[in-house]
């Protein structure tokens, strides 16, 4: 199941594996070895960039759309899912407002 949530939500965005555990509440390294697994399965892709990489899920890509056909199937009604939603907004607000001044 976490690693359902994981991919929906990088169905919508870029996350890095502590914006993950931020907005699912997991550890970090049980994150982490969610992520490693997802992206050895070609469901995600990862963003190497410094300091911190970022994963997306692969739209298109060698799993024949097997990615997408799963995270249309997640239960929208669900309360991991709508809290993770939830989450994942206030993360991409804090991110539009940029870092404090």
């Amino acid at each position: 199941l976490d690693r359902l949530r994981i991919l929906g939500l990088c169905a919508h965005a870029d996350l890095t594996v502590g914006e993950l555990a931020d907005i699912t509440s997991l550890p970090r390294e049980q994150v982490r070895r969610h992520v490693r697994r997802l992206v050895r399965a070609n469901f995600l892709c990862c963003n190497e960039q410094r300091p911190q990489s970022s994963y997306h899920m692969q739209a298109g890509g060698k799993d024949g759309g097997l990615a997408q056909l799963v995270v249309d199937l997640l239960p929208h009604d669900d309360g991991h899912h709508k809290r993770d939603l939830q989450r994942l907004e206030a993360i991409q607000d804090a991110r539009l407002k940029g870092p404090p001044a």
